[in-house]
Parts: C-alpha cells; sequence; structure tokens
C-alpha cells in the first residue's frame, strides 16, 4: 500500500508541476523574451540636424517603454543619395529580426515604380512600423533672394538644393519644371536639409522646395519669426490647415491629366515622416513594433517634448500605409510613366553637383547630445551644429589625440567641419 501511495503522489506531483509549467508556458511572451535586455537601432537616411533626425530621436527617447520587454534605444545617421542608400540597405541586408528599423525620405519607396535601376527594393515588401505625421511640404526663398512669390518662381532662375535623387528636394523642382513650367536650377548632393539650409545661410542658394512644413517650424523657427525665409507654395493632396491663404500646387494644375500626375506624387506626403523596418519580420515582433509606435504617438510625456519641439504629430498606422503603397502599385501603367517622367526628365533643369566647402570655427562647446555624437559650438558670432563621428572625426585635446566622451561644454576649441559634418575638433 505505501509502494502504491508512493507512486500516487509521485504521479500526482508531477501533473501538479506540469500544469504550473504548461500555466507558465501559457502566460509567457516570446515578444517581451526577445526584446528584454536588447538595444533597438533606428537609422535615418540623412545627416544630423534635418527633420527626420529630430523626429527619430524624440521616437527613440519614448518608443522602448511601449515595447514589452522595453529595449533601448541608439538612433544612428546613414545618409546618402536622398536615403536610397538606406533604403537599399533595409531591404537587402539589415537584419529581419526586428532590432532595426528606419526613417527614410518619403517618396523613395515610388523609385523602383518610377523605374530608377539603383532602388533595388520592392516597395511592397517593407514592414511598415507607421508615420508620425501626414505632411504638408513648402518651397521657400532666402530673404536675399530675388525670388520672393510663387510668380517669380515662373519667370526668374530659381537656385534650390538638393539631396539625391528621390528626395522631395530633388523630386518636387522636377515636378515644377516639367509640369508647371516654372524655371528651378538643382545643385544636388548635399548630405540632408540642415547642409541645404547652411548654403542658403552662405547665399550659395536662393532656397530649397521640398521642404516639411513641420521640419520649418521645429528646426528653423527663428527664420520664420525673423522673416529669414519667404513661404511660396504648400505641396500635399490638401492644404495645411495653418497655410489656408498660401498658394496650393494643385492650383497650379492646368489640365486634368496634370491634376492625376500631381496627385500620385503628392500622395507620398501622407506618410509624411515614415519608419520601415525589412521584410520578413516576424509576425509577432512586427506586430509588436507596429502596436508600440501608435502608443507612443498617445504618450502625454512624448507629446508634450513634440509640443516642445514644435514638432507636427499626426500619425498613420503601419498597416493603413502598407495598404496604400499597395494601390499605388496598381496605379495604370501609363499614369505611372507620365508621373515617373514628371520626376525624372532632367530636360527642363539646369542641374549640378553640390561642392561642400570645409571651414574652421573657432569657439566654445555650447551643447552636446548623445555622449558627444552632436556638438553646437559657438563663436565669432556664428553658431554651428556638427555630427561627431567616433571613426571619422579627428579629436585633440591639448595636442593629443583624445575621443569625443572628453568633449565637455565650455570647452575652447577649433572646429573644422564640411557641411554638418565635424572632420576635426582641436581642443585646449
Amino acid at each position: 500500500m505505501a509502494s502504491n501511495f508512493k507512486t500516487a503522489s509521485n504521479t500526482a506531483a508531477i501533473a501538479i508541476s506540469s500544469v504550473f509549467l504548461y500555466g507558465a508556458a501559457v502566460h509567457a511572451d516570446p515578444v517581451a523574451d526577445f526584446y528584454k535586455g536588447k538595444q533597438l537601432t533606428i537609422y535615418v537616411g540623412y545627416s544630423v540636424g534635418g527633420g527626420y533626425d529630430g523626429y527619430a530621436r524624440v521616437l527613440g527617447h519614448y518608443m522602448g517603454r511601449h515595447i514589452p520587454g522595453k529595449p533601448a534605444f541608439v538612433v544612428k545617421n546613414r545618409p546618402g543619395a536622398g536615403s536610397l542608400v538606406l533604403t537599399n540597405e533595409i531591404y537587402n541586408s539589415h537584419p529581419k529580426d526586428g532590432t532595426t528599423f528606419s526613417t527614410i525620405g518619403r517618396g523613395i519607396l515610388m523609385e523602383p515604380m518610377f523605374g530608377n535601376k539603383k532602388a533595388k527594393f520592392d516597395p511592397t515588401g517593407f514592414t511598415w512600423v507607421g508615420s508620425m505625421n501626414n505632411e504638408v511640404s513648402i518651397c521657400a526663398s532666402w530673404h536675399t533672394s530675388k525670388i520672393k512669390t510663387i510668380d517669380d518662381m515662373f519667370n526668374t532662375k530659381f537656385i534650390v538644393g538638393g539631396t539625391g535623387p528621390g528626395a522631395d528636394t530633388d523630386v518636387f523642382p522636377l515636378v515644377f519644371n516639367n509640369v508647371l513650367g516654372a524655371k528651378m536650377k538643382l545643385v544636388t548632393g548635399y548630405p540632408g536639409g540642415n547642409d541645404i539650409n547652411f548654403a542658403m545661410e552662405r547665399g550659395e542658394l536662393d532656397g530649397r522646395c521640398g521642404w516639411s512644413w513641420s521640419s520649418v517650424k521645429s528646426t528653423r523657427p527663428g527664420w520664420l519669426k525673423n522673416k529669414k525665409i519667404n513661404v511660396l507654395v504648400q505641396m500635399s493632396t490638401a492644404k495645411h490647415p495653418e497655410l489656408p491663404n498660401m498658394p496650393f500646387v494643385m492650383d497650379y494644375a492646368k489640365t486634368d491629366k496634370d491634376r492625376k500626375i500631381l496627385e500620385i506624387i503628392y500622395g507620398r506626403q501622407v506618410w509624411g515622416r515614415p519608419f520601415i523596418a525589412p521584410p520578413g519580420i516576424p509576425a509577432d515582433r512586427a506586430k509588436a513594433l507596429q502596436t508600440a509606435f501608435m502608443a507612443t504617438m498617445k504618450d502625454p510625456a512624448f507629446l508634450a517634448e513634440a509640443k516642445r519641439l514644435k514638432m507636427e504629430i499626426a500619425p498613420v498606422d503601419g498597416p493603413t500605409i502598407a495598404k496604400m503603397i499597395q494601390a499605388l502599385a496598381a496605379t495604370p501603367p501609363e499614369l505611372m510613366h507620365q508621373a515617373a517622367q514628371a520626376t525624372s526628365n532632367t530636360r527642363h533643369t539646369q542641374l549640378s553637383k553640390a561642392v561642400i566647402p570645409i571651414e574652421t570655427l573657432a569657439g566654445i562647446i555650447a551643447k552636446i547630445k548623445g555622449g558627444g555624437r552632436s556638438i553646437t559650438f559657438t563663436g565669432d558670432g556664428k553658431k554651428q551644429k556638427v555630427k561627431v563621428s567616433g571613426s571619422k572625426t579627428e579629436i585633440t585635446l591639448a595636442g593629443a589625440k583624445a575621443k569625443r566622451k572628453i568633449l565637455k561644454v565650455g570647452m575652447k576649441c577649433t572646429l573644422t567641419y564640411q557641411g554638418s559634418a565635424a572632420k576635426k575638433i582641436a581642443c585646449n
């Protein structure tokens, strides 16, 4: 009997253990287990200091708290060809495990549809995380330029800067010239919008066309307040509520066909600040990223910081954007071909390559972010924000080679920079 009782007791114990083990398995969260202790990377297809960069960094501050496992975030910049370089990498070589996602130019997804052979991706194949706002873009001229109104764009040469094929800064000037008859000259090849802004200040450019209104407000509010720029026209499929009296691109279409072409091109504005991940991410992790993204968009602390930074937040969820991309890919071929010609034909546009000068500024370090990855210098009445690379920026302290972690606010240094990239920082 004792033997039978022992056997029965063992059986019961095994059964009870199985219940507990089974219950633990049921309640286990594989997504949380995967992300716990991980560091996620948000890649930005442009240089430090522009709108895409700013939006990504604010998102990275808050999104981790909404992902099961609460992973940390780091933001890295990967500029090149208007974010085409990064987009190709996302699709073809980034890990497909849910540890990276990126923000790219909103129009770059259309490049394969327009026949760009350098676009090595299927736009319908990405994992869409979401967009932080539904965007309206503008054309603007520097206050010293002869271009003061939209009418001047059609009568006087307007020299604008671009970052590369497929980017709004390059596409929109071509559209204005090809479809509407404007007279823009495009100087392309700047690493990012911030570099275009510097060129405007130096007098190298008249302005830029394809500049997000939200970015203007968040990165250059002083330019608006002090009338440093003339806002010439707004571009999207609908007017921005803050710009009710500003000229609207759709009103300048001469024919129904022209209007349809403009609607295809400016449809990208709906996913104004897009975040995408590689194809093939496990479905539960993709869902977790999408859910966390939209939860972040409602996070009171996130919204308070976005408001402080004057960032527009009007989110669009990932699945909705994916459906829009699918619908766009189904556009009749002839109409898509005409839209492609409008965005790529350079016959009516004078083109040149940007030459970014190497400059020197002696002053003090006024602000440091990201452990020295982003630094603001002031001196000689100038303020310069630059990206500091751990491998490409030469840093010295009292003549001895040093690392960026030694840089401190208030240090007297001589900065050598090209656009928004620091080449040398020599501190006393």
